[in-house]
């Protein structure tokens, strides 16, 4: 094993395995059920129809249930803080691991910044007197102080906020189903569905033009690769993480986009309320908008939080490696990396700038730009797998050995590569997403060609 992986991996594994399985499971699906569901589905519902939403979504899902059964035989293998940067830097090359590792963790970083401009467009809901920057900044110092501590009770913090995210969606969709079944309520159906230009309102268009919203919305069902190097006896925790992650999931949204999209007229979602503090306003709780939009709030900071940790160990991780200044490395006595907290922090505070530009613009260019960032994770997780896989076999003559292998192998990393394509090109088609596309692949070309020259400048170096 140490052939197909390296030694300089084993650098990164010196943190505390002290999280248990439900920390790292909610550190995964804590990360993911957020705002691209809650508020980000305003979007997708009101580009893409009934029909076009679930359509969508079902291929997030897909995409998100390809990349788990990929990184799951990495991770079970190798469970190391870092995740895809670790493993494209010794099965790939250095230059593919430096270009992954900055790129991911500024798509952690953004991601957190992205939760926090959700947290204030909600927080204005509920206070609409008092400006976004004190909140933005009263969360960024939280995030911090939940970070500061050891990293079992970073978790716990953490399991405590994703506890009540999946409080709200269990009590949304049995409200909900009352609402369509007539149980207390006048039965609404599935009319809604389509009674307003019919199932596939706006065609193929407006599918393929969501559809990177939507695997946004996916996005963070990898985290637990960050958290793997921390996980308690990662061999038997992490194939459980993977399966409780990928179908926790599946329930979460699929099951709340068919009660939303029967209850509420599609053209009336938007960026700028959730659809589900719309849904308890329409079932008469007087008091259940102020509700959802507390428990959306907490959503939006648990998944930052969770982000927050992600990209402070991706930090971490390529300190340690060489590809980051050598600070970042450092611990504090409780083991925490804590100048990569800061830097991760001082990256996320471009959430400030929602307080002067219009925020549901600034979160629909922070999402674009986070979705080609983990488009072009998944595919090299597939890249890496396929490396791996032939090494090991190679290695080890078959691999029975392997404590998780990936189901239906190969078909599973080149569909993953296939579908992730396709996430590009339907980037085209919507005009709010161009820029992001247009800015965010050069940059891709960049980090790579960077670290390439540097790599052939040092060694020129060295040989004189």
């Amino acid at each position: 094993m140490d052939k197909i992986i390296g030694k300089d991996i084993e650098k990164t594994d010196n943190l505390n395995r002290a999280l248990k399985l439900p920390a790292v499971v909610m550190v995964s699906m804590g990360g993911t059920v957020g705002t691209g569901l809650f508020l980000g589905s305003g979007y997708v519902m009101q580009n893409a129809g009934p029909g076009g939403t679930l359509i969508a979504y079902l291929f997030g899902g897909v995409i998100m249930y390809l990349m788990m059964l990929c990184l799951g035989e990495l991770m079970v293998a190798k469970p190391v803080a870092g995740g895809v940067q670790a493993y494209a830097t010794e099965m790939i090359n250095p230059a593919m691991g430096f270009t992954v590792g900055w790129i991911k963790t500024l798509a952690y970083a953004l991601t957190a910044s992205a939760q926090l401009v959700a947290s204030s467009i909600i927080i204005g809901n509920i206070f609409p007197q008092v400006p976004s920057i004190y909140f933005i900044a009263a969360f960024i110092l939280l995030f911090i102080v939940m970070n500061m501590g050891p990293v079992d009770k970073a978790g716990n913090s953490g399991f405590v906020f994703s506890s009540i995210k999946f409080f709200l969606v269990i009590s949304f969709i049995l409200v909900g189903s009352a609402m369509i079944l007539g149980i207390g309520f006048k039965p609404t159906g599935f009319s809604n569905m389509v009674n307003d230009g019919g199932f596939f309102p706006v065609g193929i268009k407006g599918i393929v033009m969501t559809m990177m919203s939507a695997a946004f919305a996916f996005g963070g069902a990898d985290l637990c690769a960050s958290a793997a190097g921390e996980a308690e006896n990662p061999e038997k925790t992490l194939p459980k993480v993977i399966n409780w992650t990928i179908w926790g999931l599946i329930v979460c949204y699929i099951v709340s986009f068919v009660i939303l999209l029967a209850i509420l007229p599609w053209r009336t979602a938007s960026l700028n309320s959730s659809p589900f503090a719309d849904v308890f306003k329409l079932a008469g709780f007087h008091s259940g908008e102020l509700i959802v939009n507390v428990c959306v709030l907490t959503s939006a900071l648990s998944s930052g939080n969770a982000f927050v940790f992600a990209c402070t160990r991706s930090l971490w991780s390529m300190g340690s490696l060489g590809q980051a200044p050598s600070f970042l490395s450092k611990l504090s006595r409780k083991k925490v990396p804590v100048a990569a907290l800061i830097t991760t922090m001082v990256v996320a505070s471009l959430a400030v700038i929602s307080a002067f530009v219009a925020k549901d613009t600034v979160y629909l260019f922070l999402q674009s730009v986070i979705g080609i960032a983990n488009v072009f994770t998944y595919t090299l997780y597939a890249a890496c797998l396929m490396i791996f896989r032939k090494a090991y076999v190679e290695e080890q003559g078959s691999a029975e050995s392997l404590k998780y292998k990936t189901p239906f192998y190969p078909i599973t990393p080149v569909l993953l590569i296939t579908m992730c394509a396709i996430l590009f090109i339907g980037m085209f088609f919507d005009p709010s997403q161009k820029l992001a596309l247009m800015t965010g692949i050069p940059t891709l070309v960049l980090l790579y060609g960077f670290f390439s020259l540097y790599q052939n400048v040092l060694k020129k170096s060295i040989n004189k």
